[in-house]
């Protein structure tokens, strides 16, 4: 004997249709974001950075305090020393920090979501910086072997 029983589920969307959806776009990089992506980039903790960052070692807590507070959504740092201080440790660029903290976001600079990598910094021996989407390095790709000739 056969059982009929209504409908209770959706068949997956056509392959056709999930390709067509327009992507949803990146929000904007803030200062914290990719404050955080260059730490990360470089390998190193945000206490490791304060270690190297602190000019005395009774200043290490007021600097693991700051990165603390610079890589939070909304704080931006103040100070020009700061940055070129931070820049002395990572690979930062502090122009590109401060267009992120001051400019609106169609003026931001193109930086890799990966890797922080931007046309002042790209992070590679060669100086050249190759894109694999519009928000990510070829690097991060995994794309970094591959020639540009085509």
């Amino acid at each position: 004997m056969m059982h009929a029983f209504p409908r209770t589920f959706s068949l997956a969307t056509p392959r056709a249709d999930r390709i067509a959806a327009p992507a949803i776009p990146f929000p904007p990089l803030r200062p914290a974001t990719y404050l955080r992506l260059c730490r990360e980039a470089a390998g190193l903790s945000r206490h490791a950075v304060a270690v190297r960052v602190a000019p005395r070692a009774g200043d290490l807590k007021h600097a693991c305090d700051l990165l603390d507070v610079l890589e939070t959504p909304g704080n931006v740092a103040r100070r020009a020393e700061t940055l070129e201080r931070l820049r002395a440790v990572l690979p930062f660029d502090p122009d590109v920090y401060r267009q992120l903290a001051s400019e609106p976001p169609e003026r931001h600079p193109r930086v890799c979501r990966g890797c922080a990598a931007s046309a002042g910094n790209p992070r590679d021996d060669a100086g050249a910086l190759r894109w694999a989407t519009d928000q990510i390095c070829a690097r991060c790709a995994g794309e970094e072997g591959e020639s540009d000739a085509a």
